[in-house]
């Protein structure tokens, strides 16, 4: 017979001075001669472990909390009790069953006239009684996994009561984002400094399309997403579903706000020629430096300069290929230099070369016209955000974004469009997008600090800043 190993784990627990109580936990047998399969504790075990040390815990909490007030803190009169309701305590240790008192408030003086009528439990668990680290730990990591996946990863981890579902990760996840990261930005938002940016920033727009969940208002709808990038490198992601004009540029303040960012501070912003998005700038930041994207451009010129190099390739020496590419490079050198006007004029000369009676024979003519004219089209329709793109660069300043489409790419696409094509509605967007922001962010911890007093306080000597996530 093969001798085994026995370990009892027991709970002592002294909840009144003096008083102590045990409770045996678990008793984990191993082999002597156990292999390295069941060396230390296994996943299961840990399990048996933490869930009823939870279910120990969490109904002496509530007796405790409960007897800490039974007093009037004013005049110090015993509430008289008016029943209990059961509740079912949500945790990451598994469901805890609890008895929640209720207590006639007191009617002395000081707690004003008919307040005996009225009457509070002694512990609000919200609606649906969930612990903040399960709501966290849940909304975290379904804003960087499919649902399913985190769904199945904590019931594969964690003692959760229950079969979790996709759409329970889903349903905690927008409740998340609208009671606690949303409420976080009415009142001031976790990741807005106590003073606006100390210096100039850079603010960039792009947008993204998601699925519709209603095929009735169309297949699919756009989302504005962009960074701030503030003096000091800081970036600051945001995202909001484009919907009426008025109500965008609602959505678009309060996420500037949360950045530090109001109509008076100095920023350029940078955007790929869409109207709206001009109209946008236009009214939420006036007074800001615009910059037409520069790889914007450059995609119109090159598919210019490709049907100019096909120029005459049917005809008989006709070398009409070299004096349009020619033309088109010395267009773009001048818009890069900043010769918006001498630009113009060789973009419109080439047009009119392209028109002559004699061409309208040679292959491509007609293509080459319809690319010079809509590229011409482009540059004077963003004439306001044309720049000296050779100066900003070597000053260090961006002059194309970059940097904004990686943020559509982290905020929408690979979470929400890509492999995952996921179905949303204009309403139940929003709170998802807030979460993953805040998560991308490094403010997700924050905004749950703000809501919960108490939840993971952050050491004294941590000086990790409150503006968002570095670059």
């Amino acid at each position: 017979m093969v001798a085994k190993l026995v370990w009892r784990v027991k709970l002592v627990a002294e909840l009144e001075p003096g008083v102590v109580t045990e409770a045996e936990l678990a008793c984990i047998e191993r082999d002597q001669q156990a292999g390295v399969a069941k060396l230390g504790l296994q996943l299961d075990e840990a399990k048996r472990l933490t869930a009823p040390l939870q279910a120990e815990m969490v109904p002496a909490q509530v007796a405790a909390l409960d007897a800490c007030r039974r007093l009037c803190e004013t005049c110090g009169r015993v509430l008289a009790s008016k029943g209990h309701y059961g509740a079912t305590f949500r945790s990451l240790f598994g469901d805890v069953p609890i008895r929640i008192l209720r207590r006639l408030a007191c009617p002395c003086p000081c707690q004003g006239a008919g307040s005996a009528k009225g009457s509070c439990s002694v512990l609000e668990l919200g609606q649906d009684a969930l612990a903040p680290e399960l709501a966290y730990v849940t909304a975290r990591y379904a804003a960087l996994a499919p649902f399913g996946k985190v769904a199945a990863l904590l019931s594969e981890l964690l003692p959760v009561s229950g079969a979790q579902h996709a759409s329970t990760m889903r349903n905690r996840t927008l409740r998340v984002g609208a009671q606690i990261v949303q409420a976080a930005f009415a009142a001031g938002g976790t990741s807005q400094p106590a003073a606006p940016a100390s210096g100039p920033v850079v603010v960039g727009l792009d947008g993204g399309y998601v699925r519709h969940r209603h095929r009735a208002e169309g297949r699919r709808f756009e989302v504005i997403a962009g960074k701030v990038i503030q003096a000091d490198g800081v970036q600051y992601r945001f995202a909001f579903a484009r919907t009426g004009q008025a109500s965008t540029a609602a959505a678009f303040r309060v996420v500037l706000a949360a950045a530090g960012v109001g109509a008076e501070t100095s920023a350029t912003v940078l955007c790929d020629g869409d109207a709206g998005l001009w109209r946008l700038q236009r009214e939420v930041l006036p007074g800001a430096t615009l910059v037409l994207d520069w790889w914007h451009a450059v995609v119109r010129f090159e598919h210019a300069l490709q049907a100019a190099r096909g120029l005459g390739r049917n005809a008989i020496d006709v070398p009409l290929a070299d004096p349009a590419v020619r033309g088109l490079e010395r267009a773009k050198w001048r818009l890069w230099h900043g010769r918006w006007p001498g630009c113009r004029r060789r973009l419109a000369a080439l047009c009119r070369w392209a028109e002559r009676k004699a061409l309208p024979e040679v292959a491509g003519i007609g293509k080459l016209h319809q690319h010079v004219a809509d590229l011409l089209g482009y540059l004077e329709r963003n004439e306001a955000a044309l720049v000296h793109y050779a100066a900003r660069r070597r000053r260090g300043e961006p002059v194309a974004t970059s940097f904004v489409e990686s943020a559509v790419d982290e905020i929408i696409s690979w979470r929400m469009a890509k492999a995952q094509q996921m179905r949303w509605s204009r309403a139940t967007v929003q709170p998802f997008l807030d979460v993953r922001t805040a998560v991308l962010n490094d403010t997700f911890e924050d905004a749950f600090r703000r809501h919960h007093p108490g939840f993971r306080p952050r050491p004294a000597n941590d000086d990790h800043k409150l503006t968002g996530a570095a670059a």
